[in-house]
């Protein structure tokens, strides 16, 4: 059986750049959730440009599929 795991990383990139809160990547991962996907990954940079500690805080306590967090060391 196929594995789908989506990365949300580029829904806060696109947030960032607008310079809002929309769109939301916990929303997000909601949405492909609700589509199906058995995962998803978000990658905590280490200048938070992108998730945040709020997003991932969140994405931690609604996502119901297997969560993978990746983060960068320190340089």
């Amino acid at each position: 059986m196929a594995v789908l795991n989506v990365n949300i990383d580029h829904i806060a990139t696109v947030r960032h750049a607008r310079r809002a809160d929309e769109p939301d990547p916990v929303w997000a991962a909601a949405e492909c959730e609700l589509a199906g996907a058995n995962g998803i990954t978000v990658h905590l940079r280490q200048d938070r440009r992108h998730i945040n500690d709020r997003a991932v805080q969140i994405l931690k306590e609604t996502v119901r599929c297997k969560l993978n967090l990746e983060i960068s060391m320190e340089e």
